[in-house]
């Protein structure tokens, strides 16, 4: 006798479907002396087969072919996703060809001695694997189709014979364009083979390196892949295809890029402060050698809200001021210097207030450090005048001197820390003075622009922007971190 148990040894739900009292009788008899590992339901006809699946759920369906109400046909329209074995009398092999075609996953023929039982065993087995089988492929399908790295299958002749939604969204083709085509066409040069123009450097570490991919989509631009690939075999450990698995690494080298960037920029910078460092300390232990308290006061002072910029600890106190106010305040702070020098300074203000909301004392401060510079560059009977102008949305500021006149690069370089520090070193000055600098990070502080120039009427500029609104992109009410600016 022929038996079979299950594959993982559990028991079945089977589920006959048969009109015959005595075939159900001969049934159930062949299963308790083969010991076959069923928990066997029995329906007599489609009507009551009807009742009990909608109760229940069947690992395979075992109907014959003629029932008393209707056929294995209407068993079949109820069980489509069930694995349903066709019983059929001798003679009726069309009507179970025609049976397989519907769905039903096998037939046997009913012999009047009922050795046919004999099969039932091995045919239930093979139904169920078969159903496995595929329920293992569709979650294989699905998870290949619904991932968001694109997949595609080649021959051995590398020939394109699948590809999933991630693939076509990716590389620009419909299913229909890539099928058939050489997988030749994703990769940036000639084909694969050893073209090392389509591999880069991805990433570094020491001496260890990690090697990416150049492909091409459709409209023949070109990114950077990961790729992995690897052989499908057959039963019979035959390489029967190739699948490849590539990932657009584009936005991965961007952030590393940036990333690295950011990190040479730190580095740069904590050198730039170092230097600083050392030369602020440097021209403090002058000025307290020369008994300048008030001066190392006022460069320690400088070094400290430098640093503090740097690591984002300056804060805004945000209030509603007056602007025309600050500038008269400053210029009359300053004017004693400027008579000393010999040097007229005056101010050009627009009639009424000027409303802005700002940190009024660092706006000062940044006011003050721009005309004291003015000052000292300035020659002797020289002019400096502070032009102020309202616009619908900011208020744009002029310090304007009849000094020596500054080519461009020099112009720019004396707002630059690092650069504006360099220079007053090789000028082997014994002061250091970071007003400039400090000038321009405040006024960038409060979403504004400075820039300086120097014009054919033998005239330095200096100017900057602020803007007049609260309401600032990326700025809140309230006091806010130099970063949130």
């Amino acid at each position: 006798m022929c038996c079979a148990a299950p594959m993982d040894n559990t028991k079945c739900d089977i589920l006959l479907v048969e009109d015959d009292e005595l075939d159900q009788m001969a049934f159930k008899r062949f299963v308790e002396q083969s010991s076959l590992p069923y928990d066997c339901t029995i329906a007599a006809c489609v009507t009551e087969a009807r009742s009990v699946l909608a109760e229940k759920r069947f690992d395979v369906v075992v109907s014959d072919y003629s029932l008393g109400d209707g056929t294995a046909f209407d068993i079949l329209a109820l069980v489509k996703d069930t694995p349903t074995i066709l019983v059929t009398g001798a003679g009726d092999e069309e009507v179970a060809i025609k049976a397989w075609k519907a769905g039903a996953y096998d037939y046997l023929i009913k012999d009047i001695d009922r050795n046919y039982l004999k099969t039932v065993p091995i045919t239930i087995e093979n139904a169920i694997r078969h159903r496995k089988t595929e329920e293992k492929v569709q979650l294989l399908s699905g998870a290949v189709m619904s991932t968001d790295d694109s997949v595609h299958i080649t021959d051995m002749e590398g020939k394109i014979i699948f590809v999933n939604r991630a693939f076509c969204e990716t590389y620009g083709y419909t299913e229909e364009e890539i099928i058939g085509k050489s997988c030749d066409l994703l990769w940036m040069g000639s084909g694969r083979g050893d073209n090392t123009e389509n591999v880069f450097q991805a990433a570094s570490g020491g001496s260890s390196w990690a090697a990416g991919f150049y492909h091409k989509r459709k409209d023949r631009t070109i990114f950077p892949v990961s790729l992995s690939q690897s052989k499908i075999t057959d039963a019979k450990g035959n390489d029967v295809a190739f699948v490849g698995i590539a990932r657009d690494i584009s936005e991965l080298i961007f952030v590393e890029n940036e990333l690295r960037t950011e990190n040479m920029e730190l580095s740069k910078r904590r050198r730039q402060n170092s230097e600083l460092a050392y030369t602020a300390l440097d021209a403090v232990n002058r000025a307290l050698a020369g008994a300048q308290i008030d001066r190392a006061r006022s460069i320690a002072d400088d070094f400290l809200t430098i640093m503090r910029i740097d690591t984002g600890r300056m804060e805004l106190e945000r209030t509603e001021f007056d602007f025309a106010a600050v500038v008269r305040q400053a210029v009359e702070a300053l004017s004693s210097c400027a008579t000393e020098k010999g040097v007229k300074l005056m101010s050009c203000l627009p009639d009424g207030q000027l409303p802005i909301s700002a940190d009024c004392r660092r706006i000062a401060q940044a006011l003050r450090n721009l005309i004291k510079q003015a000052v000292v560059s300035v020659r002797s009977n020289g002019h400096i005048t502070v032009e102020v102008e309202d616009t619908d949305s900011q208020i744009a500021v002029r310090i304007e001197d009849d000094g020596c006149v500054m080519d461009n690069s020099r112009m720019q370089n004396i707002f630059n820390r690092s650069a504006w520090t360099k220079e007053q070193l090789a000028q082997g000055l014994n002061d250091l003075n970071l007003g400039l600098p400090i000038a321009k990070e405040m006024v960038e502080m409060h979403g504004g622009c400075l820039w300086a120039e120097s014009g054919d009427n033998g005239r330095n500029t200096v100017c900057f922007t602020l803007p007049k609104s609260r309401l600032q992109a990326g700025v809140h009410s309230g006091s806010v971190s130099s970063r949130q600016v």
